[in-house]
């Protein structure tokens, strides 16, 4: 089997993250499926179009299943250390273990070492976008909860950069209450941070969230700050911190959290760290070091189904991100049938053959339109537009 050609399909149609389905497709006409990620700019998803081309040049001819070789070629190279080459192999890779299960006719799970679970936990993610007031967010994840998940993920501050006010810091505080008063105490809450404040700050929030038992604070300062910010930040806290997506991409800048012991919970993604091998690699080293892994899944269904069949095998997952009931327009069985729902907060692990998925190439190139504005998803304006309940209705 031999890589003949690859290419990338753009969607945007009403996407408040556009996503890049990549397709790897063989000399004897055999196809695979996989998700590049990105930096959630309409730039960089065309980028990610035309640097398909060159990644269409440098690995043709090579056998997909082999993809340890793959990944070298492509990512252990000065070329391959951007982030942007990192995003477009790890469709390409994803798309390479779709080719691989369908040739050896067992699920992607099976091939990265066997599924140790069956189901997976997952906690909602965009289902708060247009609320408002400490009500409304109450009534919201009270909604969440009534939909049968045990876990939410949720944003309460506004527009704070760097440090934040005494007023914007009370609002996110009476929301924070309103959740945990309307959900109860079971529930896990994860308060994400978004990576935009100084450790002080940071510390000066978390240190107010302890009363509401999160499970845990999620990029609490900005990314390049690094580990010993992080560190700084979870030996003031004695609630668990997370990473987030822009502080951790591949295998070397994870390690510098892990050997820290910067954070509690790790997230890479997927389809943005390198791919499925990538990722593994992570979680092992966070194994070792007693960190537990749940992956970042904020991008389209190829790649969250493909995050699903890794995290049945990752002795340390700890649990998954959904975005599925709040963030996907009603077009999206039509392009991509994909085998991943939430029923109830919980996540079958696939087992047809592959990632399992069916995609439409045709179809596709009629959402490459009506794109999103380039945003700051931190703004009022861009949480009314996109997400939120109104797309679980």
């Amino acid at each position: 089997m031999e890589i003949r050609d690859i290419t990338a399909y753009p969607l945007t149609e009403d996407l408040w993250n556009p996503w890049c389905v990549v397709t790897v497709e063989t000399a004897d006409g055999r196809r695979g499926v996989g998700e590049a990620g990105g930096l959630w700019a309409n730039t960089d998803l065309h980028a990610k179009v035309e640097y398909a081309e060159k990644f269409d040049e440098w690995l043709r001819g090579m056998d997909p299943r082999n993809i340890e070789a793959l990944r070298v070629k492509a990512l252990e190279t000065p070329w391959g250390e951007s982030r942007l080459a990192r995003a477009l192999f790890s469709g390409v890779e994803m798309a390479c273990w779709d080719l691989a299960g369908k040739d050896a006719g067992k699920p992607v799970h099976e091939l990265l070492g066997g599924a140790i679970r069956t189901e997976l936990p997952a906690y909602a993610n965009g289902w708060y976008d247009g609320l408002e007031t400490p009500e409304e967010w109450g009534e919201g994840a009270a909604d969440v909860i009534d939909r049968g998940y045990s876990a939410l993920k949720f944003d309460p501050y506004e527009n704070s950069v760097r440090d934040i006010s005494n007023d914007e810091l009370q609002l996110a505080l009476d929301r924070v209450a309103a959740i945990r008063e309307a959900v109860g105490e079971g529930p896990a809450l994860m308060i994400e941070g978004h990576a935009r404040l100084t450790p002080a700050e940071a510390i000066k929030i978390g240190s107010h969230l302890e009363e509401y038992n999160p499970t845990w604070f999620e990029a609490p300062v900005q990314a390049h700050q690094g580990p010993a910010a992080f560190r700084e930040v979870r030996e003031a806290l004695s609630i668990p911190v997370a990473d987030d997506l822009a502080s951790i991409g591949n295998k070397f800048e994870a390690f510098e959290f892990i050997a820290e012991r910067a954070i509690d919970v790790i997230q890479p993604d997927a389809a943005n760290a390198g791919g499925l091998r990538e990722v593994q690699y992570i979680a092992q080293m966070a194994d070792a070091a007693a960190i537990q892994i749940a992956p970042h899944a904020a991008g389209g269904p190829v790649a969250m189904c493909a995050t699903v069949h890794l995290d049945a095998v990752l002795p340390n997952f700890k649990i998954q991100e959904g975005f599925n009931e709040f963030t996907r327009p009603d077009w999206v069985p039509s392009v991509i049938d994909d085998p991943v729902s939430i029923e109830e907060g919980t996540i079958d692990v696939p087992t047809e053959p592959g990632l399992g998925i069916e995609f439409d190439a045709d179809r596709a190139r009629e959402h490459d339109r009506n794109p999103m504005p380039d945003h700051n998803f931190l703004s009022s304006e861009f949480k009314d537009t996109y997400g939120s309940q109104k797309h679980a209705e």
